[in-house]
């Protein structure tokens, strides 16, 4: 576990035995508790106050925090100082512990400091070097309070640093990858049935900065050769796109290449068990796709895209066109992406509301909106058009070839929207609400008009 947090293993004695006994604490844990990878170390830093954190800091993290430490709450200062060399605490531990210091069960308080601490200076650095110093020459039976409880305090979060490393691994750990090496590390694939390309992990090492407080990183006590060098390891998961670039979906830093490899495990294991509704977070295309003519509208990944989803993200781009007149142009619809990835006004529409557009290389970047290939390609990827979505969508396109002011393309494709009768006007109406009085269909060309029937006819977000 040491090493997968990226410390040194423990020395022997009262540093493991210390280990042993968190770990023995930490091991009533039931396996479906859900704790995230930092809550323990979280809570400790700020115990006994729970930490604010969304979604809120787990009771059982503070629990098990309490228990931790009780482990060393009773230690003298020559236990403390054995444990905290044995443990490699290094001077930045230290440091970081007394600015962060515990307020109860005896340990020091920082708004009303003892006498022996009142002499430091107000600043955090200053306070923490100073704090550094007086360890320097003053033996563990003439510490005071201040000293005792910062090197208490250190202990706590190293011990519970660890105590998160050990839930990680214990709840329901994924199968271990083939992971093949090149120049810039390493990568692992999981295939997927139906989807075009494999689940993809990288792992690679990142330079670490060193550390802007002098000796920070040296032992608190002991040889520098105890303390481990500091790490940071980036694991990123995603897939390939047709054309063969990598697009990252999830990663992290981690502290050690182990860290890394089983972070990007966790991630394709909770991938591929919803492998048939995952969705990149950027891209929003599913990564296994649909055959368009079978898909249904009861599958779990379906999007139904309606009118008024397409109207809020036409005013979205007309404030940000008026808020830079400078910068305003024209707006074209295909290509959906030329050869410097520009995009015409559908593909920004599609993303504005989260969904998936055509791209530079796929068969339906040409497309225009009334083109089967078009509707085929959302519908690969469960996305469902009503028919005024569909109508506006078409006159975007049929308002002429080109970059065209936005309000030109917008008059056009209204136009074609209210083009309709019977069945297909009462839907419009179920797309986009009904009119407030003194308002007609036909007002909503404007797109001034069209943003203050939007404002007006929001939907109760409370329901």
């Amino acid at each position: 576990m040491c090493a997968f947090r990226g410390y040194p293993a423990p020395g022997p004695g009262l540093a493991a035995h210390l280990v042993v006994r968190a770990f023995n604490a930490l091991d009533q844990v039931p396996l479906d508790v859900s704790l995230y990878v930092h809550d323990l170390q979280d809570t400790a830093e700020k115990w006994p106050a729970l930490p604010i954190t969304l979604p809120p800091t787990p009771w059982q993290a503070a629990t098990l925090v309490d228990d931790l430490a009780a482990l060393v709450t009773g230690m003298s200062g020559a236990e403390l100082r054995e444990a905290a060399e044995g443990l490699a605490l290094t001077r930045g531990d230290i440091a970081l512990a007394h600015d962060k210091p515990v307020l109860a069960r005896g340990w020091a308080e920082d708004d009303e400091p003892l006498p022996d601490a009142a002499a430091l200076p107000r600043d955090r650095r200053a306070r923490g070097a100073a704090l550094l110093q007086l360890f320097d020459h003053v033996d563990p039976h003439e510490w005071t309070d201040e000293q005792t409880g910062a090197v208490r305090k250190a202990l706590l979060v190293r011990l519970a640093g660890l105590g998160d490393a050990l839930l990680r691994v214990s709840a329901l750990p994924p199968a271990r990858l083939d992971w093949q090496g090149d120049g810039e590390g390493l990568t692992a694939l999981v295939p997927v049935p139906g989807a075009p390309q494999p689940l993809e992990a990288r792992v690679a090492a990142e330079s670490v900065e060193p550390h802007p407080f002098a000796s920070w990183d040296d032992p608190m006590w002991g040889s520098p050769e105890t303390t481990a060098s500091p790490g940071c390891w980036r694991w990123t998961v995603g897939w390939r796109s047709a054309g063969g670039t990598f697009h990252s979906d999830a990663g992290s830093t981690e502290a050690s290449a182990a860290a890394a490899r089983f972070g990007a495990e966790q991630t394709l294991a909770a991938y591929a068990a919803q492998a048939s509704t995952v969705r990149q977070r950027l891209r929003h295309r599913l990564l296994v796709p649909r055959q368009p003519d079978m898909l249904s509208m009861s599958d779990p990944a379906v999007q139904v895209l309606g009118l008024r989803e397409l109207l809020q993200a036409v005013c979205d781009e007309h404030r940000t066109e008026a808020s830079r007149p400078e910068d305003a142009t024209g707006w074209r619809v295909v290509p959906h992406q030329d050869e410097d990835k520009e995009c015409g006004l559908v593909t920004i529409l599609l993303d504005d509301c989260s969904l998936p557009h055509p791209e530079l290389g796929d068969p339906a970047n040409n497309a225009a909106p009334a083109d089967p290939a078009f509707e085929d390609f959302l519908r690969s990827h469960a996305v469902v058009l009503t028919p005024p979505a569909r109508a506006y969508l078409a006159g975007l396109s049929a308002a002429g070839p080109g970059e065209l002011p936005l309000r030109r393309r917008h008059e056009t494709a209204m136009r074609t929207a209210l083009a309709v009768d019977g069945e297909a006007a009462d839907l419009l109406a179920a797309d986009t609400g009904p009119l407030p009085d003194g308002m007609a269909w036909i007002d909503l060309l404007d797109v001034a008009a069209l943003e203050e029937f939007l404002t007006a006819t929001e939907p109760d977000q409370s329901r």
